[in-house]
C-alpha cells in the first residue's frame, strides 16, 4: 500500500445555478471540505462515490470509486497516467490530516479492491474489463466492512458495462488490512445492487440497494451480521430474496443515504437520470412510508460546458455542525478529455444543508 498525505487548495470555475432565495439561506457551500479534496501536486487528483465511515478511533475513511492518481499542474490541467485511473481508493481523515491509500506495485497503480478474476489472471484481465466500484460501509466488532459491486465491460462506450454481483470486504482496525472477501449472492436472485446505503439501528443493520431505479431494503440482526438476511416485500419481511419489492415508488440515484435524526428516518437521494436535483424523504420506519418530499438543492452546472453532469449525492452525518449536515455530490463529464483540461471537474463537491430545512 502506498500512503500519501495530501493538502487541499481550491480553484474556481464558471458555474450557473438555479438556487432560489430560500435555498441560499438554508444551503451553504462547504469551502473547507471542498479544499480538502482538491489537490495540486502528486497523489489523489479526483474521485467519485465519496462514501464515508466514522471509525471507532474518531478517524473517517473516505471511500472512492474511479480515482485519478497523478498530478495537477499549475494551470489546473491533469497529468495523463497509465493506467488512466484506478477503480477504487481510500482516504483516511484524521482531523485535517489525510492519508491516500491505493495499491502501488512500484511500476503501476492498482485499486485497493480488485476482483479475484483479475488477480488470478495476473492482470491479463485488466481493471478496465473487470472491476469493483465500492458502496457504503459499517464497523462490526472493530472490523471495517465495505460493500463493493462488481462490473464487467461488455461493450465499448461510457455506459457499456454490466453488473456482476456484490462482495463484502473486511478490514482490520486500526491498520486497515484486508482480512476477508465474501460474495453476497442475494442480488443475483432478485437483481438488487445491495450495499449502496447502510443504516445501523438499535436491533438491525439495514442494507439498501437499487433495482431498475427503485430502492430495496434487506436487514440482518445487529448482534450477528453474518446471519441470513431478511427482505422487505412491500408489506412484511421474508427470508426469500426473490420476494423483495421496492420500499418506495421513488426514482432515485444509484447511490444514496438513509440516516436517523431525532427518531425520524431520512432518505436522501439525487433524482435518477442524472438529474441535478437533491431531495430528502422522511418516515417513521427505515423501510417503508417515505413521504414529505423536500427539495434540498439544485447542483450547479458549468455554463460553458454542456457535457458536465452531477450524480449520487450522499450524506456524512458525523460532520454535522451548526451550519447543518454535510452532503457530497460527484461531478463528471461525458468527455474524458475534459478531465485533463480541468482537474476541478472530477472531484467531490460539498454543501451543508440546515437541519431546519430537513426536519421542521
Amino acid at each position: 500500500m502506498k500512503r500519501i498525505f495530501i493538502i487541499g487548495t481550491i480553484i474556481g470555475t464558471v458555474l450557473v445555478s438555479c438556487v432560489n432565495k430560500e435555498e441560499k439561506k438554508s444551503v451553504v457551500i462547504d469551502d473547507e471540505f471542498n479544499e480538502y479534496f482538491y489537490q495540486k501536486g502528486d497523489g489523489f487528483t479526483g474521485g467519485d462515490g465519496t462514501y464515508s465511515v466514522l471509525l471507532p478511533d474518531g478517524r473517517t475513511i473516505w471511500i472512492f470509486g474511479d480515482t485519478f492518481v497523478g498530478a495537477v499542474n499549475d494551470d489546473n490541467t491533469r497529468t495523463k497516467t497509465d493506467p488512466i485511473y484506478i477503480r477504487n481508493s481510500f482516504i483516511v481523515q484524521d482531523g485535517s490530516n489525510f492519508e491516500f491509500i491505493f495499491n502501488d506495485t512500484g511500476y503501476v497503480n492498482r485499486s485497493v479492491m480488485i476482483p479475484p478474476q483479475v488477480l488470478a489472471s495476473d492482470f491479463e484481465i485488466s481493471e478496465y474489463e473487470q472491476w469493483y466500484w465500492p458502496g457504503d460501509g459499517f464497523v462490526d466488532n472493530n472490523y471495517l466492512k465495505i460493500f463493493a459491486s462488481e462490473f464487467h465491460q461488455v461493450d465499448t462506450g461510457m455506459w457499456g458495462f454490466s453488473w456482476e454481483g456484490t462482495a463484502l470486504f473486511t478490514y482490520s482496525l486500526p491498520d486497515l488490512k484486508e482480512t476477508k472477501v465474501e460474495i453476497i449472492d442475494y442480488g443475483l436472485k432478485n437483481g438488487v445492487h445491495y450495499g449502496h446505503a447502510v443504516l445501523e439501528d438499535e436491533n438491525f443493520l439495514y442494507i439498501y440497494g437499487l433495482c431498475e431505479g427503485k430502492a430495496h431494503v434487506a436487514r440482518v440482526g445487529i448482534a450477528n451480521v453474518n446471519d441470513k438476511w431478511e427482505f422487505f416485500n412491500g408489506e412484511v419481511w421474508t427470508k426469500n430474496p426473490e420476494d423483495s419489492k421496492p420500499m418506495a415508488d421513488i426514482n432515485g440515484s444509484e447511490q444514496f443515504s438513509i440516516i436517523k435524526l431525532n427518531d425520524i428516518y431520512y432518505y436522501f437521494t439525487q433524482d435518477g437520470g442524472l438529474s441535478p436535483e437533491i431531495h430528502v424523504y422522511s418516515s417513521q420506519k427505515p423501510y417503508t412510508g417515505w413521504t414529505n418530499k423536500k427539495h434540498l438543492y439544485t447542483t450547479p452546472l458549468d455554463s460553458l460546458n454542456s457535457d458536465i453532469f452531477t450524480y449520487n449525492a450522499v450524506v456524512h452525518p458525523q460532520f454535522i455542525d451548526e451550519r447543518g449536515i454535510l452532503i457530497s455530490y460527484n461531478t463528471n463529464s461525458f468527455k474524458l478529455s475534459d478531465h485533463y483540461k480541468d482537474a476541478g471537474i472530477y472531484r467531490p463537491k460539498f454543501i451543508r444543508v440546515s437541519l431546519n430545512k430537513i426536519d421542521n
